[in-house]
């Protein structure tokens, strides 16, 4: 590409080592063409040349260090999320006509076995287990940042009028947040979350919305509930690799993957009050929230919740599982939130029933039978063969940073049996960290799941009698704060007491924060046990 020629960066220079020893068929004039190109598998009967065009334009297909001015990855995400909306504004007048006149446009009987389903996997509202499961997250919410404390939440946290009711039931299950709390006059009312964008592609951002601090915490319990019944169904969402498998025997088994577009950002208002229980519907609805703020501007959300929202990755798994199994007549059916495995005969009656609840299947990311390609759950799959590509997303600006770059390149190579190819560039890596850095640069020894110090597969140790090996590591270390404010450190402390693994950093044990990060590069022994 024309725009890499000049630049320095690592990661520029990667990209013209991978293209110099991959040769790939392909070629881009500019980022833009890069990032709008999608690789058809159709297009290839070659094993091995799909596998290094398609690691080859993965590479930087997410990198933060583009900077062009013909693409606005914020204007992007906000339009996703605008059409998203459209659409669900749309579903729920379908749904809402079609409840009230009884005509369904799919078989009443596929609706009637999905909410027998749903009603079945849920139970009963266990209200005293959902408290017990409550929690603050780590994430951003609507007024605090990503990494606040847990004192800080529990000061005047922010709250939708919706979820009082609920959060006065949670909190008397736990006399001692409720203190921190303290009376609802010190509840800061908010009627919406926050918009934040994250990063996504280099083309486009993901909406993600920051929910009130307190709606978050009992979202948790709603959550972490809803995933607890779904496993004593089969349905593990802790558990990625069953999805992974049945992906890489897709092809010879018969088995269909399925993704869809904005699946969190079409899951409508309507679709939620159809198929669940309506105490259920009831309580979720009342932790939700139904605006959204972005940029000084408020929404009427005709989603039911997005991403953010703590139980919505639970919910739409629940619903994608039931609305399957109303409809597959074969064996095989996995849900991993919107990534669904089924069998090739069920692909069809599957899509018309996801289509009646209004969401898009995503052509470029789903697979059926003629297919050589299937992807499920981030592992991708060729002729049955792994392909599954590595992306480079962070701008490198510490040693720790190369030293990522330069292992996900090695076990790259490993797991695509390209290692030649990858090892040069990953030689490029190194190289540029020694030049930056001189002595404060990491050193180099065997192959480990960690990343502090750069990896070799190859690696030879001097003795085989040895048992562990002297490497300079990149290591963080926290630098923290002991608490002064008298009801922050009684918060903390209270915690310590109720939880001894919860916030010790400071070696004296008082109460205390993590302030910031350090990153050092030190001499540190390593074992040969933890080798890979």
């Amino acid at each position: 590409m024309k725009i890499l020629q000049h630049r320095d960066d690592v990661e520029i220079l990667v990209m013209r080592s991978l293209q110099k020893c991959l040769v790939p068929s392909l070629d881009f004039r500019s980022v833009v063409d890069l990032v709008n190109f999608e690789i058809d598998p159709k297009q290839y009967d070659s094993v091995d040349q799909f596998k290094r065009d398609y690691a080859y334009i993965s590479f930087l297909r997410k990198w933060k260090g583009f900077k062009d001015p013909g693409i606005n990855p914020e204007w992007n995400g906000f339009t996703t999320w605008m059409k998203s909306e459209k659409q669900c504004f749309q579903t729920n007048r379908r749904l809402d006509s079609e409840a009230s006149t009884g005509i369904y446009s799919v078989a009443p009987a596929a609706i009637i076995a999905a909410q027998r389903k749903i009603h079945q996997i849920l139970g009963p509202l266990n209200y005293d287990r959902i408290a017990e499961l409550c929690r603050f997250g780590n994430g951003a919410t609507y007024d605090l940042r990503r990494g606040s404390t847990h004192a800080d939440k529990s000061c005047r946290p922010s709250i939708t009028f919706d979820a009082i009711p609920m959060a006065c039931r949670v909190l008397a299950h736990d006399e001692y947040l409720g203190s921190l709390v303290g009376p609802l006059c010190n509840l800061k009312i908010v009627e919406a979350n926050r918009m934040v964008m994250v990063p996504k592609t280099v083309k486009t951002h993901r909406p993600i919305a920051a929910e009130p601090t307190l709606n978050s915490f009992i979202q948790q319990g709603f959550g972490r509930y809803i995933r607890g019944r779904l496993q004593r169904f089969g349905v593990d969402l802790d558990d990625q690799t069953i999805n992974q498998d049945l992906a890489s025997r897709a092809q010879l088994e018969g088995f269909s993957t399925i993704d869809l577009s904005s699946a969190s950002d079409t899951l409508c208002i309507n679709l939620v009050k159809i198929l669940l229980p309506p105490e259920w519907f009831e309580v979720l609805n009342s932790v939700r929230c139904g605006f959204t703020e972005f940029k000084g501007r408020r929404f009427v959300l005709s989603k039911f919740s997005s991403m953010g929202n703590a139980f919505t990755f639970e919910l739409e798994s629940l619903i994608f599982y039931a609305l399957l199994q109303s409809v597959c007549k074969g064996d095989v059916i996995s849900v991993y939130g919107d990534d669904l495995v089924v069998r090739d005969e069920d692909y069809l009656p599957v899509l018309n029933i996801l289509t009646w609840a209004g969401f898009f299947i995503n052509e470029h990311k789903s697979f059926t039978a003629g297919s050589r390609f299937y992807e499920s759950c981030g592992k991708h799959y060729f002729d049955g063969g792994e392909v599954t590509p590595c992306y480079q997303k962070d701008v490198c600006t510490r040693p720790h940073d190369y030293v990522r770059l330069h292992n996900r390149l090695v076990r790259a190579g490993i797991r695509l049996n390209l290692r030649e190819e990858f090892k040069a560039a990953a030689s490029t890596v190194r190289d540029e960290c020694r030049r930056r850095f001189g002595r404060n640069c990491p050193g180099v020894g065997p192959s480990v799941e960690y990343d502090e110090y750069f990896i070799r597969e190859d690696y030879n140790w001097s003795d085989s009698f040895v048992d562990r090996v002297r490497i300079r590591s990149a290591v963080t270390i926290p630098s923290n704060r002991k608490v002064q404010d008298g009801w922050r450190h009684s918060a903390y402390y209270g915690r310590k007491l109720r939880c001894s693994s919860f916030l010790s950093p400071d070696p004296k044990g008082q109460a205390s924060e993590n302030v910031e990060s350090k990153l050092l590069v030190i001499e540190k022994y390593h074992w040969r046990s933890a080798t890979l």
